[in-house]
Protein backbone atom coordinates (compact mmCIF):
# COMPACT_ATOMS: atom_id res chain seq x y z
CA UNK A 1 0.00 0.00 0.00
CA UNK A 2 2.77 2.44 0.89
CA UNK A 3 4.49 1.84 -2.46
CA UNK A 4 1.24 2.67 -4.27
CA UNK A 5 0.69 5.80 -2.19
CA UNK A 6 4.25 6.98 -2.77
CA UNK A 7 3.64 7.02 -6.53
CA UNK A 8 1.76 10.29 -5.92
CA UNK A 9 4.40 11.89 -3.67
CA UNK A 10 5.24 14.55 -6.28
CA UNK A 11 1.55 15.51 -6.36
CA UNK A 12 1.38 15.67 -2.55
CA UNK A 13 4.50 17.83 -2.47
CA UNK A 14 3.18 20.16 -5.19
CA UNK A 15 -0.35 20.51 -3.82
CA UNK A 16 0.37 20.45 -0.10
CA UNK A 17 -1.94 17.43 0.13
CA UNK A 18 -1.37 13.95 1.39
CA UNK A 19 -3.15 10.74 2.33
CA UNK A 20 -6.55 10.61 4.04
CA UNK A 21 -7.80 7.41 5.60
CA UNK A 22 -11.57 7.21 5.46
CA UNK A 23 -14.24 4.58 5.74
CA UNK A 24 -15.94 2.45 6.49
CA UNK A 25 -14.03 2.93 9.68
CA UNK A 26 -10.24 2.97 9.28
CA UNK A 27 -9.75 2.66 13.04
CA UNK A 28 -10.95 -0.95 12.77
CA UNK A 29 -7.68 -1.72 10.97
CA UNK A 30 -5.50 -0.18 13.68
CA UNK A 31 -2.32 -2.24 13.19
CA UNK A 32 -2.32 -1.72 9.43
CA UNK A 33 -3.11 1.95 9.90
CA UNK A 34 -0.27 2.56 12.36
CA UNK A 35 2.35 0.77 10.25
CA UNK A 36 1.28 2.41 6.99
CA UNK A 37 1.19 5.83 8.64
CA UNK A 38 4.63 5.32 10.17
CA UNK A 39 6.09 4.60 6.74
CA UNK A 40 4.28 7.56 5.13
CA UNK A 41 5.54 9.92 7.84
CA UNK A 42 9.12 8.76 7.11
CA UNK A 43 8.52 10.14 3.61
CA UNK A 44 7.17 13.44 5.03
CA UNK A 45 3.65 12.81 3.74
CA UNK A 46 0.78 14.61 5.49
CA UNK A 47 -1.73 12.09 6.85
CA UNK A 48 -5.35 12.72 7.85
CA UNK A 49 -7.80 10.39 9.57
CA UNK A 50 -11.51 10.66 8.76
CA UNK A 51 -12.98 8.80 11.70
CA UNK A 52 -16.48 8.31 13.14
CA UNK A 53 -15.12 8.17 16.68
CA UNK A 54 -17.39 5.39 17.94
CA UNK A 55 -14.54 3.21 19.19
CA UNK A 56 -12.80 2.89 22.56
CA UNK A 57 -10.29 5.65 23.30
CA UNK A 58 -7.58 3.05 23.91
CA UNK A 59 -7.89 2.06 20.23
CA UNK A 60 -8.37 5.57 18.87
CA UNK A 61 -5.67 7.46 20.80
CA UNK A 62 -2.62 5.90 19.07
CA UNK A 63 -4.20 6.53 15.66
CA UNK A 64 -4.88 10.17 16.50
CA UNK A 65 -1.33 10.57 17.74
CA UNK A 66 0.07 9.16 14.49
CA UNK A 67 -1.62 11.59 12.08
CA UNK A 68 -1.49 15.30 11.27
CA UNK A 69 -5.23 16.01 11.04
CA UNK A 70 -8.53 14.54 12.22
CA UNK A 71 -11.76 14.86 10.21
CA UNK A 72 -14.72 14.22 12.50
CA UNK A 73 -18.51 14.26 12.05
CA UNK A 74 -20.93 15.56 14.65
CA UNK A 75 -24.18 14.29 13.15
CA UNK A 76 -26.40 15.34 16.04
CA UNK A 77 -25.99 16.33 19.65
CA UNK A 78 -29.07 14.36 20.72
CA UNK A 79 -28.09 10.83 21.78
CA UNK A 80 -31.50 9.24 21.04
CA UNK A 81 -31.70 10.89 17.63
CA UNK A 82 -28.17 9.73 16.82
CA UNK A 83 -29.09 6.18 17.77
CA UNK A 84 -32.29 6.30 15.74
CA UNK A 85 -30.51 7.26 12.53
CA UNK A 86 -27.14 5.51 12.94
CA UNK A 87 -27.87 2.54 15.18
CA UNK A 88 -25.55 3.80 17.96
CA UNK A 89 -25.64 6.54 20.56
CA UNK A 90 -23.15 9.38 20.45
CA UNK A 91 -21.81 9.67 24.01
CA UNK A 92 -18.54 7.93 23.08
CA UNK A 93 -18.26 9.99 19.88
CA UNK A 94 -18.63 13.28 21.76
CA UNK A 95 -16.22 12.20 24.51
CA UNK A 96 -13.61 11.14 21.95
CA UNK A 97 -13.94 14.52 20.23
CA UNK A 98 -13.17 16.20 23.55
CA UNK A 99 -10.15 13.96 24.12
CA UNK A 100 -8.81 14.64 20.62
CA UNK A 101 -9.17 18.38 21.24
CA UNK A 102 -7.30 18.02 24.55
CA UNK A 103 -4.43 16.48 22.59
CA UNK A 104 -4.38 19.72 20.55
CA UNK A 105 -4.66 17.64 17.38
CA UNK A 106 -5.94 19.79 14.49
CA UNK A 107 -9.52 18.87 13.64
CA UNK A 108 -11.98 19.62 10.88
CA UNK A 109 -15.48 19.06 12.23
CA UNK A 110 -18.25 18.25 9.77
CA UNK A 111 -21.85 19.06 10.64
CA UNK A 112 -24.46 17.64 8.29
CA UNK A 113 -27.83 19.35 8.08
CA UNK A 114 -30.74 17.00 7.35
CA UNK A 115 -34.14 18.71 7.01
CA UNK A 116 -36.66 17.52 9.58
CA UNK A 117 -34.02 15.47 11.41
CA UNK A 118 -31.25 17.63 12.89
CA UNK A 119 -32.02 21.08 11.51
CA UNK A 120 -33.94 22.77 14.29
CA UNK A 121 -32.37 25.81 15.94
CA UNK A 122 -31.83 24.12 19.31
CA UNK A 123 -29.99 21.17 17.74
CA UNK A 124 -27.84 23.45 15.58
CA UNK A 125 -27.00 25.59 18.62
CA UNK A 126 -26.05 22.52 20.69
CA UNK A 127 -23.69 21.24 18.00
CA UNK A 128 -22.13 24.62 17.33
CA UNK A 129 -21.60 25.24 21.05
CA UNK A 130 -19.99 21.83 21.39
CA UNK A 131 -17.65 22.54 18.45
CA UNK A 132 -16.78 25.99 19.80
CA UNK A 133 -16.01 24.50 23.21
CA UNK A 134 -13.49 22.11 21.63
CA UNK A 135 -11.30 25.20 21.32
CA UNK A 136 -8.41 25.95 19.02
CA UNK A 137 -7.98 22.32 17.96
CA UNK A 138 -10.88 22.89 15.55
CA UNK A 139 -9.34 24.53 12.50
CA UNK A 140 -12.56 24.57 10.48
CA UNK A 141 -16.22 23.62 10.63
CA UNK A 142 -17.68 22.19 7.42
CA UNK A 143 -21.44 22.55 7.05
CA UNK A 144 -22.61 19.64 4.90
CA UNK A 145 -25.97 19.96 3.17
CA UNK A 146 -27.91 16.69 3.00
CA UNK A 147 -28.47 15.67 -0.62
CA UNK A 148 -30.10 12.77 -2.41
CA UNK A 149 -27.27 11.84 -4.76
CA UNK A 150 -27.18 8.30 -3.38
CA UNK A 151 -30.77 7.45 -4.38
CA UNK A 152 -29.77 6.14 -7.82
CA UNK A 153 -27.12 3.87 -6.36
CA UNK A 154 -29.65 2.31 -3.99
CA UNK A 155 -32.09 1.77 -6.86
CA UNK A 156 -29.42 0.12 -9.05
CA UNK A 157 -28.64 -2.22 -6.17
CA UNK A 158 -32.34 -3.05 -5.76
CA UNK A 159 -32.45 -1.46 -2.31
CA UNK A 160 -34.99 0.89 -0.78
CA UNK A 161 -33.47 4.29 -0.02
CA UNK A 162 -33.98 4.67 3.77
CA UNK A 163 -34.43 8.46 3.71
CA UNK A 164 -36.58 8.75 0.60
CA UNK A 165 -39.06 11.10 2.29
CA UNK A 166 -36.41 13.64 3.38
CA UNK A 167 -35.82 16.66 1.12
CA UNK A 168 -32.40 18.07 0.34
CA UNK A 169 -31.01 20.79 2.58
CA UNK A 170 -31.79 24.29 1.34
CA UNK A 171 -29.25 27.04 0.87
CA UNK A 172 -31.21 29.12 3.40
CA UNK A 173 -30.83 26.47 6.11
CA UNK A 174 -27.09 26.17 5.41
CA UNK A 175 -26.70 29.95 5.53
CA UNK A 176 -28.58 30.07 8.84
CA UNK A 177 -26.07 27.60 10.34
CA UNK A 178 -23.12 29.45 8.79
CA UNK A 179 -24.21 32.76 10.33
CA UNK A 180 -24.67 31.17 13.75
CA UNK A 181 -21.23 29.53 13.48
CA UNK A 182 -19.57 32.81 12.49
CA UNK A 183 -21.30 34.58 15.39
CA UNK A 184 -19.61 32.05 17.69
CA UNK A 185 -16.22 32.81 16.13
CA UNK A 186 -15.93 29.57 14.17
CA UNK A 187 -14.17 29.33 10.83
CA UNK A 188 -16.85 27.80 8.65
CA UNK A 189 -17.13 26.42 5.12
CA UNK A 190 -20.13 25.00 3.27
CA UNK A 191 -19.18 21.66 1.76
CA UNK A 192 -16.24 19.53 2.65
Amino acid sequence: MVAKLLRDKAFYDQSGGGVTYSGGEPALQADFFIETTRQLKKESIHVALDVAGNIPWETLAPLVEAVDLIIYDIKTFDDALHERFTGAGNALILENARLIAEMKKPMIIRMILVPGVNDNEEEINHRLTFVRDLGNAVTRLDILKYHRLGVGKYLRLGLKYPMSDIPECSNDLAEFAVQKARAMGLSVFVGG
